[in-house]
């Protein structure tokens, strides 16, 4: 079995927008929030905003203060002059492309025409679109239903922004046999075109579709109406525990795609629960679920971190490195761990796998981080007296930041509400332990220490950026402290190759000008293994977290495994 998965699935512009405005309100708006009806038609979506302070209303005459958010799907006319009464502050979400059937609707009405709506009447996108049309506005759900018209004397035809194109095709061209002066605006979302011009295409290549997204969701019941018409089984499913295996088993090629408003991270469990039952046929099923769980529990941070330690102590050329090196490993170690499962409670989505992991086993992971924090100040002890004090200090700053994860109150505060903290304490943090710390209490501060130092940040940053931008709306709903949640998406990007530029020439300026060893040019893998996994990572439509983790945090191990190969087998 074969998982295609469409390049279009997911998220549309309006939607993606709706929600960085949903979010960016958190941050500066007045609370309590609210969504007058549902943001969009995915259950998963209204989840998360509900997990932040964002609840679903239907009686905003109840609030007393706070901001109300419009639905994307429109307001009627009537409902909108109600609301700008009520003592709220008003964020209008409203699609823009729904917006430009709106004030269509209203132009032509307003002209003389007679506004025929092609769409189903009990949709909210619909019911807005009839109530700017004026009180002799008509909807009809396709072909045959222009027989219910009655009388038309100047017809104006346009669509509800989701439907489905050959139907809005064979309408037109019916109304246009019946009235030779029709007049029409195809207000059909680009996106929604997109998606199911595309899904056509790649029909021929499949034996079925799976689509992923609300049941009450437009765009996504016409992705399965368009895969039927092709000739394909398709099956509608909310989440991957809806998918059946036995039913699923009898097709070995699937296409995976998805409705605008499903987010990213059900798509790619779905897409994780597609490959499972495909490795399960090939028998490499279990190894893939045990690298994944090695990965979502942290496990892989520990070789990762003791690779780059011992990387430094080659090129800095240290004696006496491996106590170091371990006390360093096991606290980053923990940070990662308690980090992670922190953040795991903190918001529930649907489907996220790691989160999934996290949460199931949060006892026996909190054990391991405490253990491993135990270690490191155990070992920290019998090194230099700066070890502990710098352990300790750490420690201490890193309990702050992660006070308002276990009180889990929002908006963040302390060090969590400086923009891209997590990101920047992370890359310092490692930099810091696993260089500029081991080479100082060497040797003092030398330019081979800051050289190497700013090159594990600045390739650490990078590696952050890489993960982060994979799915940025995702860790923007979950609460996520991330740089590109900040800066967006393009200015993150660039940020990318800055750092990767920047690491690249202090390790080239290091090992030219002799400060570091010649070996330093050994790390070179790493760096082009991180610029490698960016393209690769954004060429793939919704790649796995497996893979994500494993291009991001491989890089950092490619870095780091030949110089530390180097020094385990004695040859400097």
């Amino acid at each position: 079995m074969g998982v295609i998965t469409a390049r279009t699935a997911g998220f549309c512009w309006g939607v993606r927008r709706a929600v960085d405005m949903v979010l960016a309100a958190l941050r500066e708006g007045e609370d309590p929030y609210a969504i007058y009806g549902e943001l969009v038609h995915n259950p998963q979506v209204l989840q998360a905003l509900a997990d932040r302070g964002v609840a679903v209303c239907v009686s905003p005459e109840s609030m007393e203060r706070g901001t109300l958010f419009l639905r994307t799907h429109g307001t009627t006319l009537e409902k909108r002059r109600e609301l700008g009464e009520l003592p709220l502050s008003i964020r209008d979400l409203t699609c823009p492309r729904v917006g430009r059937a709106l004030a269509m609707a209203r132009k032509k009405s307003e002209e003389g025409y007679d506004v025929i709506i092609l769409g189903d009447p009990s949709h909210q996108e619909v019911r807005s679109i009839r109530s700017y049309g004026g009180a002799g506005a008509r909807v009809i759900t396709g072909p045959d239903d222009i027989g219910s018209l009655g009388d038309v004397r100047k017809p104006f035809l346009l669509s509800q922004t989701t439907q489905n194109t050959g139907t809005w095709e064979r309408t037109r061209d019916r109304l246009a046999e019946l009235y030779p002066d029709l007049e029409y605006c195809c207000t059909i979302c680009n996106s929604t075109s997109l998606r199911q011009e595309e899904l056509r295409m790649m029909c021929g290549r499949v034996d079925c579709v799976v689509v992923v997204g609300g049941r009450n969701s437009a765009n996504t019941a016409r992705l399965v109406e368009v895969a039927r018409e092709e000739g394909l089984p398709a099956f509608h499913v909310e989440t991957h525990d809806d998918l059946d295996p036995v039913e699923l088993g009898k097709y070995e090629n699937i296409l995976l795609t998805a409705g605008a408003s499903t987010p990213s991270w059900c798509i790619r469990k779905v897409r994780e629960r597609l490959l499972e039952l495909q490795g399960g046929r090939l028998r490499t099923g279990k190894v893939r679920r045990f690298l994944q769980n090695a990965i979502f529990g942290n496990f892989h941070v520990l070789p990762v971190t003791f690779t780059l330690g011992a990387a430094g102590a080659c090129v800095l050329g240290l004696h006496d490195w491996l106590m170091p090196v371990l006390s360093s490993s096991l606290f980053l170690f923990a940070v990662h761990l308690v980090t992670s499962v922190l953040e795991s409670g903190y918001s529930h989505p649907s489907g996220i796998g790691r989160q999934e992991f996290l949460r199931k086993h949060r006892s026996l992971l909190m054990t391991l981080s405490v253990t491993a924090f135990a270690s490191s100040l155990a070992i920290s002890v019998h090194l230099d007296p700066l070890w502990p004090l710098v352990l300790g200090l750490m420690l201490a700053a890193f309990l702050v930041y992660s006070i308002p994860l276990i009180r889990r109150v929002y908006p963040f505060r302390g060090l969590r509400a400086l923009p891209g903290s997590r990101d920047l304490m992370f890359a310092g943090a490692w930099s810091f332990l696993l260089a500029f710390l081991p080479g100082y209490i060497s040797s003092g501060i030398q330019a081979g220490t800051i050289l190497w130092a700013g090159m594990l940040f600045f390739l650490f940053l990078g590696r952050c950026l890489l993960a982060d931008l994979v799915d940025l709306q995702g860790d923007a709903l979950m609460g996520m402290d991330t740089i590109p949640i900040h800066a967006g998406r393009a200015a993150s990007v660039l940020l990318f190759w800055l750092c990767f530029a920047i690491a690249s020439l202090l390790m080239f300026l290091g090992a030219v000008s002799g400060y570091l060893s010649r070996i330093t040019l050994y790390s070179v893998p790493g760096l082009v293994s991180l610029a490698a996994g960016f393209i690769i990572l954004g060429r793939v439509p919704f790649p796995s977290e497996l893979s994500k983790r494993a291009m991001a945090d491989g890089s950092l191990f490619l870095a780091g495994c030949v110089p530390a190969v180097i020094l385990l087998s004695g040859v400097i």
